[in-house]
């Protein structure tokens, strides 16, 4: 694990090095790509990224409502264990693509906010995520028989953590500590590489970009000061 995670953060500084290599040779050849023509491909990408996560996202959701009703009604142990397992896998990967939806929906509105004019595809996006959203909270709370609310605070979070049982909640936070890790000592690290090659070619340095990275980074170790607070009184 350890050999992965030094790996990866060598890969970010060697991509780091030749995006600041070949920028400083695009820079001498006075190459420009116009933000007009950064926009439309982005905005593209996640407008399809956006529509095939509602297709993924329906998919694992109705599936998971089907296996439910299947779940209740098996009466073998052993087929009624797979339904549990299958019914859990299939609105865990639906929620995940519904934020992935989420992701591309404010990614293509926040692009065009400046120019006041709203796409048919950003409307489109907005649209899916609100019925996507209604239905994906609507299935979780009919799985979980738990009432979770769309703009759900911390606490109904930890109140719907308890749902779980403590198989799933202990595999749960162990991945919360993993994903927390890696975005501590190697994701946000290599955010940091990546500006710093950007500011050499674009000649400017990323002051807005490299705010961002540095008050999430900050938050993300500060916010823990609760735990130990909490636990080592």
């Amino acid at each position: 694990m350890k050999k992965k995670h030094l790996l990866l953060l060598l890969g970010s500084l060697l991509l780091g090095i030749l995006i600041g290599m070949f920028g400083t040779a695009f820079t001498n050849l006075h190459l420009k790509i116009s933000q007009e023509q950064v926009q439309f491909i982005l905005t593209t990408i996640f407008f399809c990224l956006g529509i095939l996560s509602t297709i993924v996202a329906l998919y694992f959701i109705m599936n998971s409502r089907k296996v439910y009703a299947s779940y209740l009604a098996e009466e073998d142990d052993e087929l009624n264990e797979l339904a549990y397992i299958k019914m859990y896998r299939s609105l865990d990967y639906g929620t995940v693509a519904y934020n992935v939806l989420q992701v591309s929906m404010l990614f293509s509105l926040l692009t065009v906010l400046p120019s006041h004019d709203l796409p048919i595809s950003a409307f489109l996006l907005a649209v899916l995520t609100i019925l996507v959203g209604s239905f994906c909270i609507k299935t979780t709370s009919k799985i979980r028989n738990y009432q979770l609310s769309i703009l759900a605070t911390p606490k109904e979070v930890l109140d719907y953590l308890e749902t779980y049982d403590e198989g799933e909640k202990q595999a749960e936070m162990e991945e919360a500590y993993l994903i927390l890790f890696k975005l501590n000592q190697l994701i946000l690290p290599s955010v940091y590489i990546i500006l710093f090659a950007l500011s050499i070619i674009l000649g400017e340095v990323q002051l807005v970009a490299a705010l961002i990275t540095a008050v999430i980074h900050l938050y993300i170790n500060i916010a823990q000061l609760r735990k130990t607070k909490r636990y080592f009184k």
